[in-house]
């Protein structure tokens, strides 16, 4: 079976939250950047670069759930629906899909357990 990324999107008030990690290593990367994407295609052209940096496909799990994604759903729409590679996949993932209580998953920087969860989820639990 090949490996593959994973990354978590979350975005926030003040920032949106990523995780980057590789099936089966775990997290590789943690990113705090600024709430909205300032261009256009700057999240796809990110996601494709980590896909093309480590030469693996890479999935995405945007948290749908997130107050700035369900306040400006069409905006995260086309900042994640532009990809022009078959490598990068963009899933969007919110409490209706879980069946589980509403987690924030990158608070403190630290623990990463809901995002590797949410990973887990989108990934058909093979993580």
């Amino acid at each position: 079976m090949s490996s593959s990324l994973w990354l978590s999107i979350e975005p926030r008030s003040t920032e949106t939250r990523l995780l980057l990690s590789v099936a089966g290593s775990g997290p590789s990367l943690k990113a705090r950047l600024p709430t909205r994407p300032a261009h256009p295609h700057a999240l796809v052209r990110l996601m494709e670069a980590l896909a093309c940096w480590y030469h693996l496909p890479l999935h995405a799990v945007l948290d749908a759930d997130a107050s700035d994604v369900v306040r400006d759903a069409e905006s995260w729409a086309q900042w994640t629906g532009d990809v022009s590679t078959l490598d990068v996949r963009v899933e969007w993932v919110g409490k209706a899909r879980r069946g589980a209580p509403r987690e924030r998953f990158l608070d403190g920087m630290g623990s990463f357990d809901s995002a590797k969860r949410r990973i887990a989820f989108a990934s058909g639990g093979t993580r």
